[in-house]
């Protein structure tokens, strides 16, 4: 048995694999030729749980972990949620611009926002559990410098973005990382079952 990663995001497989590296088993990602997993859910949860089914067919006796994430903005009534990645052409960069554009003239106290990572796990007998993390802040007025992405117009509570911040300062408080914490936890939970 081993762990299996539905993701063909590089990033993403890093992450997932070094918040699960305590656990003893192999973790896996996809091979290559296999498709992607079309995100046509209108939830983070239902993503996740997309692609885990998606996997699970071509390896019902390993675990199999999904995740799906996005940002949420409150005063665009959770846009751009689940299309976060997609929602216009372009670069991250350019989508944060447009996304500081559809904000322009709503204060700082209605610009709340949050950063939510849902993780859909499958497990050989059948069992699906999901975990959720949440990063909550505000939607920044003006960028710290020249725009890259998400990070750079996601304000926290000290008033500084998301990319101002050392990664090992505010990795523990991630959405992916506390989703990921709670998922690696399930999966312990679950082999320590299995063995006893």
């Amino acid at each position: 048995m081993k762990i299996i990663v539905a993701t063909w995001n590089e990033v993403k497989l890093e992450q997932i694999q070094m918040a699960l590296k305590d656990i003893p088993l192999d973790i896996s990602s996809l091979p290559k030729d296999m498709g992607d997993v079309e995100e046509t859910a209108i939830t983070f949860k239902g993503n996740a749980q997309l692609k885990i089914e998606t996997v699970k067919r071509y390896y019902p006796n390993d675990i199999i972990v999904g995740e799906d994430s996005g940002l949420t903005i409150d005063a665009l009534e959770g846009f751009p949620g689940v299309k976060t990645a997609r929602f216009s052409p372009g670069s991250d960069a350019n989508r944060a611009q447009l996304l500081i554009d559809k904000l322009k003239g709503i204060p700082l106290s209605k610009r709340t926002a949050q950063f939510i990572s849902v993780v859909a796990l499958a497990f050989p007998d059948g069992k699906v559990l999901h975990c959720q993390g949440t990063m909550n802040g505000w939607i920044a007025k003006d960028t710290p410098g020249e725009l890259k992405g998400y990070g750079d117009i996601f304000l926290l509570s000290n008033d500084k973005v998301l990319t101002e911040h050392l990664e090992q300062i505010i990795s523990p408080y991630d959405h992916r990382q506390i989703a990921l914490f709670q998922a690696k936890q399930l999966i312990i939970d679950w082999l320590e079952r299995k063995t006893t």
